[in-house]
């Protein structure tokens, strides 16, 4: 410890620290500047924002209530107004290039941007750059996109974006879109959210808004006759469509928040401990996952690094990740532990369970850890997940798991006809049931497609006139996707 503290002075940090200032961060007794962060970066050795952007998002996630961050994480070395222009040229943004652009606008909240639509087209290409970005360039855009739904100035103009692109040509990433206004106090992103939910422009939208109300629930965002609504709807909505996992969990919480409700939506009060206030971490875990909780926590002790002797964090965080009920308190959980040295361990050990036959046949195990994969893995874990994707006789919640995770894990290394094989399989598969579960998995492989940059196969997609709608609306929008922001999703 003395000779980190001795260290740190240096890059991003221009002052001494202290041992005890250093052991105060560390056991989470002050908070860690975020200069201070970046410094661990590079003394560690660690990718740029890795910590920072894995903290930055998961931080606002569980902040008490929707926040304008106007600190920045580090100085930038380029003028806000070059940054802008940046933005709306045909040059490539980087996800550090929007970090500092962001943190200029919201440095300058009375800022007028112009031209006239400058604010519509800076968010629109953010939107559209995020949800084709992944691991730390997807968290640098989503949280720049949470500061500007929040910016004074220019939030009702981002969150108008939003709900236009979610209910339009971006339905197909509609989900990742709407979501993220439930960290938006301004009236628009309530109204946005009960819209989609007693109107959905479409199932991913739908779920989108379901998952955004548990937030917005616990910040009060809803008035009385919101709230009205929001209970009428969400009693009415399905939970057994492959887009209607969440519903039954958002009756639970709304029940335990506002339990005025609770008869409406229950059928009675909840029993005590049986739903969760502020989307708090405590469960329990389902009998049937506690095992793979066991033996994933176990797999830790493969670790050989003499300063970790305490196990009990990323163990809790295993829990959340596995067998939380709430998909983001799952997801958050998974970014934590893809920001620590344990994300390799992890990963091999989800992948060891999907080799357990009766753990691919039983859903509510196979799904959540395909979903944790999909975070932790890597490209030795995807020869896995395409077994997965196209195995006969694998349960279909747990091949759309799979071809979920096929945008985010290896997408780029993916090598010979498998997705074009996938796309055949899962298109004659629709054509014979024309169920749910089966068009959501179609449409899930054409964003895998997209995500592998195969033009080749969307276009094919686009061209099959009787192919699925829905998946043929996907292959359009990635089609219509320009060069640059493209490449910008990338970096």
């Amino acid at each position: 410890m003395p000779a980190f503290a001795t260290a740190f002075r240096g890059g991003s940090w221009d002052r001494e620290v202290s041992v005890s200032t250093v052991s105060r961060w560390e056991t989470a007794q002050t908070p860690v500047p975020w200069r201070a962060m970046r410094r661990y970066e590079e003394l560690l050795g660690l990718p740029r924002n890795q910590l920072t952007a894995t903290a930055r998002t998961v931080w606002r996630y569980w902040a008490p209530g929707p926040v304008l961050d106007v600190e920045a994480v580090a100085a930038s070395p380029t003028p806000l107004e070059d940054l802008l222009d940046r933005a709306m040229s045909d040059d490539v943004m980087t996800g550090d290039d929007w970090d500092r652009l962001v943190d200029g606008l919201c440095a300058r909240p009375d800022i007028v941007l112009m031209p006239t639509g400058s604010w519509e087209y800076v968010a629109e290409r953010l939107v559209e750059e995020m949800v084709i970005a992944d691991d730390v360039p997807w968290m640098l855009r989503f949280e720049s996109l949470n500061r500007l739904l929040n910016h004074p100035r220019g939030a009702r103009t981002v969150i108008a974006v939003c709900a236009a692109m979610a209910s339009g040509r971006a339905r197909p990433t509609a989900t990742e879109i709407v979501c993220a206004l439930d960290n938006c106090a301004h009236p628009d992103a309530s109204h946005r959210v009960l819209r989609e939910l007693r109107s959905p422009s479409g199932p991913l939208a739908h779920r989108g808004a379901v998952m955004a109300s548990f937030r917005k629930v616990d910040y009060r965002h809803f008035d009385e006759r919101q709230l009205e609504l929001l209970a009428r709807s969400v009693r009415a909505s399905a939970g057994s469509s492959p887009f209607g996992d969440q519903v039954e969990p958002l009756k639970w919480h709304l029940a335990a928040v506002h339990p005025e409700y609770a008869r409406a939506l229950l059928g009675g009060a909840p029993p005590p401990g049986e739903a969760a206030r502020d989307r708090t971490t405590a469960h329990r875990t389902p009998q049937d996952t506690a095992g793979v909780v066991h033996r994933v926590v176990a797999s830790l002790s493969a670790i050989d690094l003499d300063r970790i002797h305490d196990l009990a964090v990323p163990a809790a965080l295993i829990a959340e990740a596995l067998a939380s009920p709430l998909f983001d308190v799952r997801l958050y959980a998974a970014f934590l532990l893809a920001a620590t040295p344990f994300r390799a361990v992890v990963a091999d050990a989800l992948a060891t369970e999907l080799t357990r036959p009766m753990a691919v046949r039983r859903e509510r195990i196979a799904v959540p850890v395909l979903e944790g994969l999909r975070v932790l893995g890597d490209h030795r874990h995807r020869p896995l997940l395409q077994w997965l994707a196209v195995t006969p006789g694998v349960p279909r919640f747990t091949s759309y798991a799979a071809v979920r995770g096929l945008g985010h894990v290896g997408a780029e290394s993916c090598a010979g006809d498998f997705l074009h094989d996938a796309v055949t399989h899962h298109e004659a598969a629709w054509q014979g049931s024309r169920d749910p579960v089966t068009a959501a998995t179609l449409e899930s492989l054409v964003y895998a497609v997209g995500m592998a940059a195969r033009d080749d196969l969307l276009a094919g997609v686009l061209a099959n006139d009787r192919s699925l709608p829905a998946a043929r609306a996907a292959a359009a929008w990635w089609l219509g996707i320009s060069g640059n922001r493209r490449a910008s999703a990338l970096v």
